[in-house]
C-alpha cells in the first residue's frame, strides 16, 4: 500500500522534510547508551517500532512485533539492518572485495552505505517505486521474474521481502538463479518460533485479514520452522549466522539487536 500523503508530496519536498525530521530525531535522541553503525551516531536509546497484532505474540514471530529500541533516530535503520552489519563488517568481504550486489526493495540505511563502496557494483531493485522514497535509480523489475542473466551477480540482499510475495519460492528460484556459484545471499524474513511449518492462506486477500492472520496487512505468510528446508530445496547451502555465536557480545548490545533473531545467509 502506497500512502496517499507520499503520492501527493513531490519526491525531491518528501526527502527534504524526511532529511529535515531525521536530524531533529538525532537531537533529541543523542546521548552514549546505543551505536548505529550506518550513521555513526550515538544514542541514548532507539526510537520504538513494529507492528503491534496479537497474532505477532500468539505464534511468537521473530522479527516481527513491538521492540522499544528498534529504529535509529537519525538514518531510520531498524534491529534486523544493524544485525545485517554486523554480518557483512565481521563475516564478509562486502568492504574490499570487488563484488556485484542485488539488493532487493533496498532499505536506506544500507542502499547508503553499499552505494558508496567503491568496489560494489550495485545494483537496487524493486517492484514499487511510487509512493515511497527509494532513491530514482532504483529499477523496478519483479522478483518472481527478475530481468537479469543467469549468475550475474555475486551477493544478493533480499531482507524481509519474502513475505510479501505470494509465489516465494518462484522469487527463491529466481534469485538462485541469478546469483553466482560461490556467491551469497542475506534472505531474512520474519519467523514463528512455534509454528512447524510456514502457513499461508490464499483466500485472505483484504488487508484487515491479513493483519490478523500475518501480522501485517501486506505478509502474505507466516513462516515456519521449515523455512532453512525452503531455501534448502531451491539449491542453497544455508549457514545461519547470530552475533552471540560468533563473540560478538558487544556489537550485539551496542545495536541494540533483537536477541532471538538470527540471520539467515544462503550459499551457492
Amino acid at each position: 500500500m502506497k500512502s496517499p500523503l507520499k503520492n501527493l508530496i513531490p519526491f525531491w519536498l518528501g526527502r527534504k522534510l524526511r532529511g529535515g525530521f531525521q536530524k531533529i530525531n538525532g537531537l533529541i535522541y543523542s546521548g552514549n547508551t546505543l551505536f548505529c553503525p550506518y550513521c555513526n551516531r550515538s544514542f541514548r536509546k532507539f526510537m520504538p517500532g513494529g507492528e503491534d497484532s496479537p497474532v505477532i505474540y500468539e505464534k511468537q514471530i521473530i522479527g516481527a512485533g513491538y521492540r522499544e529500541n528498534d529504529v535509529c533516530p537519525r538514518c531510520y535503520s531498524l534491529d534486523r539492518d544493524r544485525l545485517v552489519y554486523i554480518f557483512l563488517k565481521e563475516k564478509s568481504a562486502l568492504f574490499t572485495a570487488p563484488l556485484k550486489l542485488f539488493h532487493v526493495a533496498p532499505e536506506g540505511c544500507i542502499r547508503a552505505m553499499i552505494s558508496q563502496l567503491p568496489n560494489i557494483t550495485y545494483v537496487p531493485g524493486v517492484k514499487y517505486l511510487e509512493g515511497y522514497y527509494y532513491a530514482r535509480q532504483t529499477n523496478l523489475l519483479d522478483i518472481t521474474s527478475i530481468p537479469y542473466d543467469d549468475e550475474a551477480f555475486d551477493v544478493i540482499i533480499c531482507n524481509h521481502v519474502l513475505e510479501h510475495i505470494p509465489d516465494d519460492m518462484l522469487a527463491l528460484r529466481e534469485l538462485f538463479r541469478v546469483l553466482k556459484p560461490g556467491g551469497w545471499a542475506i534472505l531474512q524474513v520474519p519467523i514463528s518460533k512455534v509454528l512447524e511449518k510456514t502457513f499461508e492462506d490464499q483466500t485472505k486477500i483484504e488487508e484487515h485479514e491479513r493483519t490478523t492472520s500475518f501480522g501485517q496487512f501486506d505478509h502474505v505468510r507466516i513462516y515456519g520452522q521449515d523455512y532453512r528446508s525452503r531455501l534448502e530445496s531451491v539449491g542453497f547451502i544455508v549457514k545461519p549466522f547470530h552475533p552471540l555465536a560468533e563473540n560478538l557480545l558487544e556489537k550485539y548490545h551496542n545495536y541494540a539487536i533483537n536477541p532471538q533473531e538470527v540471520l539467515y545467509v544462503a550459499y551457492k
